[in-house]
């Protein structure tokens, strides 16, 4: 019996990483695309790297559609003498993860220049970028968790000043914690008429869920 084709949608997606310089943005983009981790010397710039995740729903009359989602992952300086470069990586951009460490207040002091600066770039941009969403990320939970189960991380930033408009990602590169939820809950809200439905059905691929892993870079789609 033959199997049934699915049918296969693509999508590309802009994610850039902003944050002070060592918050650990380029620890965060080593593990989601090469599932390592790595203490990273400061970006110069921006670090540009891409990934392909992928996901099967299945429709209430028994079709199975794949999703490709093709992420453009940027990786920016934080450092303050490459500052005037950033804004020019805010363009078509779909997601900025604002990063600060959680071993360092300061550093969401400076996360919240980095949110005013974005804000103030759209105020003054093109309709295609009034869609960028941000979300908060704290890296480093692993430097400040106890392992005897009793951490409360709602208690620990009882006193910093996080903005409370934003979705806040507890996270640690170099353990894993919270990368590919991270990732994962990102894929999962973009609206499905962002997809393009690909050239020619296919049969039923070797797929990897987003909830279990993620896919190989040789598995996106040209779309």
């Amino acid at each position: 019996m033959n199997e049934s084709p699915i049918v296969t949608y693509c999508c590309d997606l802009k994610v850039v990483l902003l944050g002070e310089s060592s918050v650990g943005k380029t620890s965060i983009v080593t593990k989601i695309s090469t599932g390592k981790f790595q203490k990273g010397a400061a970006t110069i710039g921006a670090a540009f790297t891409t990934k392909q995740i992928q996901f099967n729903e299945i429709e209430e009359n028994g079709v199975e559609q794949c999703f490709k989602v093709s992420i453009e992952i940027w990786d920016t300086a934080g450092q303050e003498r490459y500052r005037s470069l950033t804004p020019m990586y805010y363009r078509n951009t779909d997601v900025a993860l604002i990063v600060f460490d959680l071993t360092q207040e300061a550093s969401l002091k400076k996360a919240r220049s980095w949110i005013d600066e974005l804000k103030s770039y759209l105020d003054s941009s093109s309709r295609r970028d009034k869609h960028i969403s941000m979300i908060l990320v704290a890296n480093k939970v692993d430097l400040v968790a106890k392992n005897d189960g009793t951490f409360d991380i709602n208690q620990y930033l009882e006193n910093w000043d996080i903005p409370s408009e934003y979705p806040l990602k507890i996270v640690s590169a170099k353990t894993n914690e919270g990368i590919n939820e991270l990732f994962d809950d990102i894929i999962k809200k973009i609206p499905k008429d962002q997809f393009v439905k690909e050239d020619a059905q296919a049969r039923r691929p070797s797929t990897i869920q987003l909830n279990s892993s993620i896919a190989d870079n040789s598995t996106g789609c040209n779309c």
